[in-house]
This record gives C-alpha cells, structure tokens and sequence, in this order.
C-alpha cells in the first residue's frame, strides 16, 4: 500500500510541474492584452492538472504558474499570483460543481465546456474590473468585451479539447 501512495505522489510532481511550465510560457510569450483572450493552453492544462493529480490540481497548477509569472512580470504583484490562482480553484470547484467527472466513465464533454466557459467568463469580468479600478488599465470597452469574448470561447475549446484528449488517450492510462 505505501508503494502506491508513493507512486501517486511520485505522478503527481512531475504533471503539476510540466502543467504549469506550459502555462507560464503561454502567459509569457504573448504581450498584455493578447495573453488575457488567448488562453486555451491555460484551460487545457489547469483541467487537465485537476483530471490527472484530483481534486485541487488546477490550483496547484495555478499556484506554481502564479509564481513563475509573477517573477517574470513584477509590475503586476499581486494580481498575476492571485489571479492564477483563483483561476485554477474556479476550475477545480466548477468541474467538481458539475460533476464532470466520474471515477471511471467519459468525460462529459459538455458540461466541462459548460464549466470552463463560466470559470473565464467569471475571472475576466472580475480582472477587467479590478485593473481598470485600481489604474491599472483605462477603461476600453471593445477590447474588454473582446477579451470577456475570447474567454468564453477559449472556455468551450478549451473544455472539448480537453475532453477528447481525457477520453480517447488519457483515461485508461490514468485509471
């Protein structure tokens, strides 16, 4: 038994590490604005860190890529780490809420689409209206409407990639 708690620990390092390694690089190669609309891969990986570690994988995937950001971009303490991490407990609360995931079964393709289209529709209203409150940002409507748009859509991307890939190649490797 201690072999196996061992091993699932021993799994779980390496996945949240190459999780969050992804989302740092695709946070840091694109220039603010255009980071904030295009986050398929942030999607994609915190879900996927919440299917393959369990419960609170997407924030500790946050966490990490939270971190790795703000060292990267200190301009913006606190609200990269925070951010991050919300991000990643708005996704693990909301595929828990639900109930996309069974111990065994599919993915349920829509309802984690569904999920993760609430999860960035949520934090970038809720981004937007704190960088435009503390200065951070003068308020633009159209490209505020732009980035709430492309959250949402990066959201049902994001969550039906993200159930194909589970489905057909991970699931039974991961059981």
């Amino acid at each position: 038994m201690t072999y196996k708690i061992g091993q699932r620990v021993s799994r779980r390092i390496p996945i949240l590490a190459l999780s969050s390694i992804v989302v740092f690089i695709s946070k840091v190669f694109l220039p603010s604005p255009i980071d904030k609309f295009m986050i398929i891969l942030q999607v994609i990986f915190y879900t996927l860190a919440n299917f393959m570690v369990g419960r609170f994988g997407g924030t500790m995937t946050g966490i990490v890529s939270g971190l790795l950001t703000q060292f990267w971009r200190p301009a913006f303490f606190p609200f990269t780490f925070l951010f991050a991490l919300i991000y990643g407990l708005m996704i693990d609360c909301f595929i828990s809420l639900f109930r996309v995931k069974t111990s065994s079964a599919p993915v349920n393709t829509w309802r984690l689409m569904i999920a993760l289209s609430i999860a960035s529709a949520i934090l970038g209203g809720a981004s937007m209206y704190v960088t435009v409150m503390v200065g951070m940002m003068p308020w633009a409507p159209s490209l505020y409407l732009m980035i709430l748009i492309g959250g949402v859509l990066n959201g049902f991307a994001g969550g039906y990639i993200t159930a194909q890939v589970w489905n057909k190649y991970l699931l039974k490797k991961w059981r």
